[in-house]
């Protein structure tokens, strides 16, 4: 269901072409979005993104359509060889600069053997935890391993570590607040973490995000109305309704439309979006 349907329906459900109603359209579709995307954990809601932890600076921006976080780890940054070689079941390469290469990054490129990392470095000589698969060519990329930071209370953090000189490898990160610049105070949270970085590393960042609302989407189309239209129509109705200062029982019949229809993208987004069939069981309904 797209966006000129969907306002079409609700139109003809409650029977209302009122010009004032008409206008809120917008409005009721938003909040209803907003229900959902608050009780349904779909993919669709959910977003990556890479930053950079700099040496020194405990603060990491949140991206501006920042909600909450699934996940926050650092890496170090990649160091990427211009070019490499290797022979085909060797268990080491050689590249055209060791320059950001240590021991433990993992190593990928064309002919290298899946999870391989850097045992040992000899000029230009690196050494690997696994045999080539195939003949080396190309660029080599080497990049630390992943680290995922624990989140606490700014209140731990800054009792753990009182002192923004000292550094060392992130541990912990806490939602610390606006952006303060001067007498400016943004809309953009930030992230204080624990300790001060040491060195700048690689962030990637998994979090919760309100998708492009389909009142503003430029194709009139969102995973929303194209999967689970019923529940976006259901709860729509419900805050048009409201608007509309509708008689209780058929309030009382959109409600329980609604409900029904977001059992049903709980049971895909809360439940099957979450296993698999191999290590959990799938759904049977019992017969009698």
């Amino acid at each position: 269901m797209n966006y000129t349907q969907l306002k079409t329906a609700i139109q003809d459900y409650t029977q209302n072409y009122e010009t004032t109603f008409v206008a809120d359209l917008p409005v009721f579709i938003t909040q209803a979005e907003q229900r959902i995307y608050n009780s349904v954990q779909f993919p669709s809601i959910r977003k990556n993104v890479l930053g950079i932890l700099t040496a020194n600076n405990k603060y990491l921006s949140c991206p501006l359509d920042y909600l909450s976080t699934y996940s926050l780890a650092i890496y170090t940054a990649p160091a990427t060889a211009p070019t490499g070689s290797g022979t085909a079941g060797a268990f080491t390469i050689t590249v055209s600069s060791p320059t950001g290469i240590v021991v433990g990054q993992y190593v990928t490129g064309t002919g290298i053997g899946t999870g391989a990392y850097v045992t040992a470095i000899s000029t230009n000589t690196i050494s690997l935890s696994i045999a080539n698969s195939a003949t080396v060519s190309g660029a080599i990329t080497f990049q630390g391993e992943y680290l995922f930071l624990l989140n606490k209370d700014v209140n731990f953090i800054r009792q753990a570590y009182p002192t923004p000189t000292s550094t060392g490898t992130p541990q912990y990160y806490a939602l610390f607040g606006p952006a303060v610049s001067g007498s400016t105070i943004s809309n953009e949270l930030t992230f204080i973490l624990g300790p001060t970085p040491d060195a700048n590393y690689n962030a990637e960042l998994h979090y919760y995000y309100y998708p492009e609302s389909i009142t503003t989407a430029s194709s009139g189309q969102t995973w929303l109305g194209d999967n689970f239209d019923t529940v976006l129509l259901y709860a729509s109705l419900v805050e048009a309704y409201t608007f509309m200062k509708g008689e209780q029982d058929m309030m009382q019949l959109y409600n329980t439309k609604f409900m029904e229809a977001l059992a049903l993208a709980k049971r895909l987004g809360d439940g099957l979006e979450r296993q698999d069939a191999y290590r959990t069981p799938q759904f049977r309904q019992g017969v009698n």
